[in-house]
């Protein structure tokens, strides 16, 4: 927070707008830190903008906003809001999209906005549905459930097996990191041994787990149940075991 404090504070009249992850992909944010940035960018007039592209509908349905308590300027969501399907929305304060509708077109405040896709029926129809699921009483309530389940297992087989490691995540979403040291940022994240990152992810693969090959993390969903957790777990002692640490 210093650091970026500081650089807002040097280029604050070059800066038109903070944009950030409020947990970068598996890494929750330190707590105070995006209080902290959403009161400078307001000091200077400097615009905040939350990518909750994955974030967005899964941590809470009002997204990282709703669920960390702190609301930005703009906000751009997608993914999980398509159930599937192909869709992205930009939300955020009415006297700043209002710049992009039509009626001000020729006017010197006009944003143009377009989209090639723009109101695409059938996503529009899949984000509707999956949005209407979504609010079902006790949605989140059981995805953070399955997410710390998964969590507290990944953090106990480590644990038992004695391997150096972190766990991080929040919500739904879980990361296995292979490195000593506390994960607080994308830094330390990075300095993992992805090496090893790897190995495990293609040991998950060999026993039929499937997990995006660039990275360790996953996000749980409504599809998945506590078996699928059990499962997880079986498998990842097993290839866990056979790894050489």
């Amino acid at each position: 927070l210093k650091t970026t404090s500081r650089l807002i504070d040097q280029y604050g009249e070059e800066i038109a707008c903070v944009i950030m992850e409020p947990l970068q992909r598996c890494t929750p944010p330190v707590k105070g830190f995006l209080e902290g940035i959403q009161k400078k960018t307001r000091e200077k007039g400097i615009l905040l903008i939350f990518d909750e592209v994955v974030t967005g509908f899964r941590l809470a349905y009002g997204g990282a906003q709703e669920y960390y308590g702190v609301t930005p300027d703009l906000a751009a969501f997608g993914k999980a809001m398509g159930g599937g399907y192909p869709i992205g929305a930009i939300c955020g304060r009415a006297d700043i999209l209002d710049l992009c509708t039509e009626s001000n077109l020729g006017k010197e405040r006009f944003v143009w906005f377009a989209s090639t896709l723009a109101g695409n029926p059938i996503s529009a129809a899949a984000s509707l549905a999956t949005l209407k699921e979504l609010r079902h009483q006790g949605t989140y309530k059981r995805l953070h459930a399955m997410g710390k389940t998964l969590r507290n297992g990944m953090k106990n087989l480590l644990k038992e097996l004695g391997i150096a490691g972190q766990v991080i995540g929040d919500g739904p979403l879980c990361q296995v990191l292979f490195t000593e040291k506390k994960v607080v940022d994308y830094r330390t994240a990075f300095g993992a041994d992805r090496e090893k990152g790897r190995e495990f992810v293609l040991g998950l693969f060999k026993n039929g787990i499937f997990l995006n090959p660039m990275g360790t993390k996953l996000y749980l969903s409504l599809a998945h149940t506590n078996k699928d957790i059990e499962k997880m777990l079986e498998i990842s002692r097993k290839v866990l075991k056979n790894m050489d640490f």
